[in-house]
C-alpha cells in the first residue's frame, strides 16, 4: 500500500428495485487493500445497461498504479466519448466518481475536504446541505399502479413537505404534454391540468415557501413564451427545461431572453466546458449537473472556479441515496448558495439503503463523518430488495 496511489482489483455492481419501472444501481470499486469506492449509475433514462461499459472500461484499470483522477482519465480514453453519448457520460462519471471516494479514503478525509482543497475559489464550506423538495417522484406509479395526480393531490404533497421544513417545493405537472400542439396562439390545452396543479400548490403555500416547475422539454418555442407567463401569474419561481437548452440552445436562448423568471436545467450535460458554454451564451440562467452524467465531482469543481457569479449551480439530484450524498459533498464544496434537489417520500426505507442512513430533518441534509463520501451500501436491504453481480 502507498498513500499516494489506488490499485483497483474487483468491481462491483448492485441494484435494488425502488417503484414501478424505477431501480437504483451502484458501482463499486475494491482496492488491493479492501478499501471501498461507490457511486451510483442508474441508468432508467438510457436505452441500455451501462454496466457492461464500465466492465470494459474498468478492465484497462485493474492492477494499474492511480495516483490521481488525472492519471485514471489517462487509462480511459474513451473519456472524449462522454460529451456527445450519454452512455458513456453515465459509465465515465460513476467511474470518476467512485474513484473519488476510494481516493479521499485512501488520503483518510471526506469527499468534500478533497474537493475543498481542489476548489481554490471557495470562500466557505458547507457542512449542513439545505435541500429543495421535489416531489415528482412520489407522484408517478408504484408498484400498485397509478397514484392520483389530481391537482389536489398535488398540493396534498407539497403542503406536507413544507410543513416538514422544506422552504422550496418542485413540482413536474405536465405529463400529458408533448410538442408540437395544435394550436400556436394560445397556451396549449394540454397544458391546462398542469397549470390547475401548479394553482392548487400555489395558492396554498405558505408565503415565503417558493415554488419551482420543471417542464421535462415537453415544450416548444411557442408555447414556452404562453407557459412563462401562466407560470408567472401563479408566482413560480423556477422555470425548468421548457425545451432542452442543450439541444435546442437557440430556442432556450430565445425563452431565457423572454423569461422573468430564472431558468435552470442541462441535467445530462457533460463537462464544465459544455456547462460553461450554456452559461456564457445565455442559453440558461442555472446550470443543473447531475453527478450521474456530470463526469463526477472534479466537473463542478472546475466549473466553479470559472465563474463570476457563484449562484449559477444547483445540482440535478432526483436520484438515490449515492447520488444525493455525494451531490451534497459537491455542494458543501462550490460557492453557490442554491438548495440540492431531494426526490422526496419515493419510498420508506430510502434511508436504510446507506450505512450510517442517511439524515435529512427539516429539509436540511447532515453529511456523515467519516472519509470519502462517508458512507456504503447496507447490504442488508440489498439482499432484501435487489442483486449484486459482477461482469
Amino acid at each position: 500500500m502507498n498513500d499516494g496511489w489506488i490499485k483497483i482489483k474487483n468491481l462491483n455492481f448492485y441494484s435494488v428495485h425502488v417503484r414501478a419501472k424505477t431501480e437504483w444501481k451502484f458501482m463499486e470499486f475494491i482496492s488491493d487493500d479492501g478499501l471501498s469506492g461507490i457511486s451510483e449509475i442508474t441508468d432508467t433514462q438510457l436505452q441500455s445497461p451501462v454496466s457492461q461499459i464500465i466492465a470494459k472500461l474498468s478492465n484497462k484499470l485493474r492492477d494499474e498504479k492511480i495516483s490521481s483522477e488525472e492519471n485514471l482519465i489517462e487509462l480511459i480514453p474513451q473519456e472524449n466519448l462522454a460529451d456527445t453519448n450519454l452512455n458513456y457520460a453515465t459509465a465515465i462519471s460513476g467511474i470518476r466518481s467512485a474513484f473519488l471516494d476510494l481516493y479521499s479514503k485512501r488520503l483518510q478525509i471526506s469527499l468534500r475536504e478533497y474537493l475543498a482543497i481542489k476548489n481554490r475559489s471557495l470562500k466557505e464550506k458547507k457542512e449542513t446541505i439545505k435541500l429543495y423538495a421535489n416531489i415528482n417522484r412520489s407522484m408517478l406509479p408504484d408498484d400498485n399502479g397509478p397514484v392520483d395526480r389530481s391537482p389536489d393531490a398535488f398540493n396534498d404533497k407539497a403542503k406536507e413537505f413544507e410543513k416538514k421544513g422544506f422552504e422550496t417545493i418542485k413540482c413536474a405537472p405536465f405529463d400529458e404534454c408533448n410538442s408540437p400542439f395544435n394550436r400556436k396562439d394560445i397556451i396549449p390545452e394540454e397544458a391546462r391540468l398542469g397549470l390547475e396543479r401548479i394553482s392548487a400548490i400555489s395558492e396554498n403555500l405558505e408565503k415565503d415557501t417558493n415554488l419551482f416547475v420543471d417542464c421535462h422539454s415537453r415544450f416548444d418555442l411557442n408555447s414556452s413564451y404562453f407557459l412563462h407567463d401562466e407560470l408567472k401569474d401563479r408566482k413560480v419561481k423556477w422555470f425548468e427545461e421548457p425545451v432542452d437548452p442543450e439541444n435546442n440552445k437557440e430556442d432556450m436562448k430565445k425563452i431565457n431572453s423572454y423569461s422573468t423568471i430564472p431558468t435552470a436545467g442541462a441535467e445530462m450535460v457533460y463537462g464544465a466546458n459544455n456547462f460553461m458554454s450554456l452559461i456564457e451564451e445565455e442559453v440558461i440562467d442555472i446550470v443543473m449537473p447531475d453527478v450521474k452524467f456530470c463526469g463526477g465531482p472534479t466537473e463542478i469543481i472546475n466549473l466553479d472556479q470559472r465563474l463570476e457569479d457563484s449562484n449559477k449551480i444547483s445540482m440535478h439530484c432526483p436520484s438515490g441515496p449515492v447520488s444525493l450524498l455525494t451531490s451534497a459533498q459537491i455542494t458543501s464544496s462550490i460557492n453557490s448558495k442554491l438548495h440540492l434537489e431531494h426526490a422526496v417520500n419515493e419510498v420508506d426505507w430510502r434511508h436504510q439503503l446507506l450505512l450510517p442512513y442517511e439524515k435529512i430533518d427539516g429539509g436540511k441534509f447532515d453529511l456523515p463523518d467519516g472519509s470519502g463520501i462517508g458512507a456504503s451500501i447496507n447490504l442488508e436491504i440489498i439482499n432484501k430488495k435487489g442483486k449484486l453481480w459482477q461482469e
